[in-house]
């Protein structure tokens, strides 16, 4: 295990590590004088054309004539900050039931279905009204720690245990996992290997697969026929899926800080709620609850397609028109992601976390969220904060503090975010003991970028790094295609090039100007964590995680 992790993180791009540029193993105080410095050239260009068609189905492509694929991206601007108290982590959930199945798709007999998924939506209606019924009927609850533990009734137990019947009468019609398997059969690939090739977060949803450009139709009409024709097939049993997931995220100790530290970060803003959900919330779930935000966003008019790879327009277009160009436009997706962010408090939050977990100080400031001018510069000192010869890692080394330093871009922990984000410096020390210094030498990286004191190589090796990672994310279709999604999703795609030369461009006094106006201590959280907490700071979270789950189990 390495000494001490340090984490300087921002900005938009995850996915790939940073190389080690050729010199930095210099570090800043032993690199070459400004004078020597080698100009370097500005960043590769970014050539994307952009076809709307009449239903305001956008389509952005990038030619890459390399290789006989293309990395198809369909984006939905929709996640989880749309989600009422009571139903978080429902849009996550709903990402995996659009993917069992539509009208003509993951069915053996549509008739036959079709009296047991009406019994389906009766049963639930009914479940709806009686548990409406018995909570309004409720006034006071003892529920502190016991939040899980809503009280039923044996007619609530009945309807749910009949909802699982009709599923099971339901999966004897089912062709399981249809659409992806005729991707794969087709020479298909995916970001990550899941049957759901898919990922939701705060504020969208995006659909990926790779496929060889004779093949592309199956991708306009399969996600053609997702967006209006979805069946909510094995519900239950997704649902207790997606439960899975979070209860394995939340069995880590480290997930459960991250989530303590966007808890405090958050001034009710809902970009810091975990997509996941809430585990109470997953007794509340409800198709009808599901179908409204499908109605709502699933339209061509909030949905755009990226492409990378063999592919032109001339060819794209055609394919466009005749599957999603023939879906009526929608009224405008309610404009409920748009929420501003609360001012910040009038001082420093600071976390202790109380549960045994590996020492570490997490230095966090607020930042803006996507296209606003001093992301770029953003950007720029987390690639000169971070990295094993950065301006935190030197900084550590001075003061006698042996670290092996990485850095990577982050918004809080996972990555990409629109609405307003953090400025992340993570250091994972060796001892509790160390962490006071650890902290004292992370907030004096911090002077140093308010006050200007920057090296010149060093701006220069942050500058270099990032040229490097953009090369690497255009040489990749489907990291390229992920990431002008994202950018178009949040904003518009023109932000990321936009981005790109700007960071090229931005000098000391941006970074000085930048680092002064967020990272002061009344936009601050200082979150840290040790081996072993003081006596008494209170139970832990395990000792009550796993008294009731939500829902009523199988």
């Amino acid at each position: 295990m390495k000494t001490l992790l340090l984490i300087a993180s921002v900005g938009t791009f995850a996915a790939l590590a940073w190389p080690t540029a050729p010199d930095a193993e210099a570090g800043p105080s032993e690199g070459p004088p400004e004078a020597a410095l080698i100009p370097q050239s500005p960043s590769p260009s970014l050539q994307v054309q952009e076809h709307v068609l009449g239903n305001g189905f956008t389509i952005l492509l990038v030619e890459d004539h390399r290789a006989p694929r293309v990395a198809a991206n369909l984006w939905f601007r929709v996640g989880s900050m749309l989600e009422p108290e009571g139903l978080h982590g429902i849009v996550h959930f709903l990402e995996h039931v659009i993917h069992q199945g539509t009208t003509t798709l993951g069915t053996r007999d549509l008739a036959a279905e079709l009296p047991i998924l009406q019994e389906i939506h009766d049963t639930e209606q009914e479940l709806i009204a009686v548990r409406n019924r018995e909570r309004n009927r409720l006034r006071e609850r003892a529920v502190f720690f016991d939040e899980l533990g809503w009280p039923t009734t044996p007619e609530m137990d009945a309807l749910r245990q009949r909802l699982y019947e009709l599923e099971d009468r339901d999966n004897e019609y089912r062709d399981f996992w249809t659409t992806y398997k005729w991707y794969m059969q087709h020479g298909g690939y995916v970001r990550h290997t899941d049957p759901v090739p898919a990922s939701t977060e705060q504020d969208y949803m995006e659909m990926n697969m790779a496929l060889p450009p004779e093949h592309m139709e199956l991708f306009f009409r399969f996600e053609a026929e997702r967006m209006v024709n979805a069946v909510m097939r094995g519900w239950e049993a997704q649902r207790f899926t997606v439960l899975e997931q979070v209860l394995g995220g939340l069995s880590r100790p480290q997930t459960r800080f991250n989530e303590a530290i966007d808890g405090v970060t958050a001034q009710s803003h809902p970009v810091y709620t975990p997509d996941g959900g809430h585990l109470p919330d997953f007794a509340n779930f409800t198709r009808a609850a599901m179908w409204r935000i499908y109605d709502d966003y699933f339209v061509p008019n909030n949905a755009t397609l990226v492409l990378v790879g063999d592919a032109t327009l001339d060819g794209i277009v055609p394919l466009a028109e005749r599957y999603f160009g023939a879906l009526p436009r929608g009224p405008e997706p309610p404009a409920d992601l748009d929420i501003e962010s609360e001012q910040v408090p009038g001082g420093s939050v600071r976390l202790d976390w109380t549960e045994p977990l590996s020492p570490q100080v997490h230095v966090r400031y607020r930042i803006p969220g996507m296209g606003h001018p001093d992301r770029p510069v953003l950007d720029l000192i987390a690639a000169l904060a971070g990295g094993p010869h950065g301006m935190a890692g030197q900084t550590l080394a001075a003061a006698g503090t042996p670290a092996a330093v990485s850095a990577d871009f982050r918004v809080i922990h996972t990555y990409r975010f629109g609405a307003p984000g953090a400025f992340n410096l993570v250091a994972q020390a060796q001892s509790d003991g160390d962490l006071a210094a650890v902290e004292r030498a992370l907030l004096n990286v911090v002077a140093d970028l308010r006050e200007g004191r920057i090296d010149a190589g060093a701006l220069e090796r942050a500058r270099k790094r990032l040229r490097v990672e953009w090369a690497e994310f255009l040489d990749n279709p489907q990291e390229l295609a992920f990431l002008i999604g994202h950018h178009h999703t949040m904003n518009h795609w023109s932000v990321l090039p936009d981005l790109i030369a700007a960071r090229d461009a931005a000098t000391v006094a941006d970074v000085q100007r930048v680092a002064s106006t967020y990272f002061v201590p009344s936009n601050r959280v200082i979150a840290t964590a040790r081996a072993e907490p003081p006596e008494g700071s209170g139970p832990s979270w395990l000792d009550f995680l796993w008294a009731d789950l939500p829902g009523d189990g199988r």
